[in-house]
This record gives C-alpha cells, structure tokens and sequence, in this order.
C-alpha cells in the first residue's frame, strides 16, 4: 500500500490547526480569581456596589448580610472545517464537515459577606474560571 503524499500533507495539516486551536483557548487559574478577589476583603460594601454595580441577589443569615453577582456569558468557540475535495475525469466529489464549534454557555456566582459597618469580611466564588475572572473588577489602588 502506498501514501499519497497530498493526503500526508491534509491529515498533518489538520493535526497542526488541532493543536493551535487547542492551545488557544487558554483559562485563568482559580488562585488568580482568589487573589482579585480576596483584594476587595476590607472594603466598603457601598463600594463594591458602586464599582461592581447592583448584585443580583441580597440576603441575611444569622445576622450576616450577603450580596451575590451572577454572571453569564455565551461564548462562541473555535471551529474548524475539514473539507477534501477531487476532481477525476466528469466526475467531482467533495466531503466537508465542522468540528468543534458552536456556543457555550458559562455562568459565574460571586458571594460576598459584609457586617453591619458595611465592611466585606468574607468573598467566594463559584462557576466558569474565565467569567469569574472577567466578572469581577480590578481594584484601584487609591
């Protein structure tokens, strides 16, 4: 059985534009949310409000007070289309398909603890790394 060299060429081709795809979709690791967040610890909780905007979700338990951020996003991810395609005497074929691809939904819920001073005494979270990343604000050194 012999190679056709074209069809070494597509398959190492696709095995390339596999691997760039792959390592383009690179994700934050769950200590950098940490730390953004864990830089709010302190703060106001009008502060927080002001920066962050309205949480989605308030609530009291035993005296604490809680705020909550959910987050959502739809992202599209990479695709990759693989066609081959010939053309012999009268006759053309074609085949084509899609791989990867399509959308995805991701979700993120910040919960922050604050006393009765308004001051955050404790923060977690919880859902996508990306969003969560993107979800939550910088904090300005003032």
């Amino acid at each position: 059985m012999t190679t056709n060299p074209i069809m070494v060429f597509i398959m190492r081709y696709i095995l390339l534009l596999s691997v760039l795809l792959i390592s383009a979709c690179s994700s934050i690791a769950p200590n950098q949310i940490d730390s953004k967040l864990a830089s709010w610890q302190g703060s106001n909780i009008s502060t927080l409000i002001q920066v962050w905007g309205l949480p989605t979700n308030e609530r009291e338990i035993n005296g604490v007070k809680y705020a909550e951020w959910n987050s959502k996003e739809i992202k599209s991810r990479p695709a990759l289309n693989i066609g081959l395609g010939g053309f012999g005497g009268r006759i053309f074929g074609s085949i084509g398909t899609t791989i990867f691809g399509g959308q995805k939904e991701t979700n993120c819920l910040v919960q922050v603890a604050y006393n009765e001073t308004g001051s955050v005494v404790s923060s977690n979270w919880k859902g996508d790394t990306d969003t969560c990343f993107a979800a939550i604000p910088e904090k300005s050194e003032q």
